[in-house]
């Protein structure tokens, strides 16, 4: 079952990747890798939360990275 799941998300990633390559100008090399880059990420991270679907979220890591600025603002006790 987890097979077919990994080939949807696989699927869906490159028929995304199949519909809008084409459609970026001819020469935005930057904006086509940036593309290539970007997708690449989203299908790796839904593979990911396929194996592992109690990974913290984007937010999560936010919060962490932020948290000492935070606490300069709003301390604690």
């Amino acid at each position: 079952m987890i097979v077919i799941q990994m080939l949807g998300i696989t699927l869906l990633a490159a028929a995304i990747f199949a519909y809008d390559y084409p459609r970026l100008r001819p020469g935005a090399k930057k904006e086509k890798i940036a593309f290539a880059v970007i997708t690449a990420a989203g299908w790796a991270i839904a593979l990911l939360l396929m194996f592992f679907p109690r990974l913290p979220g984007p937010t999560e890591l936010i919060n962490y990275a932020t948290r000492p600025i935070w606490n300069i603002f709003y301390p604690e006790g």
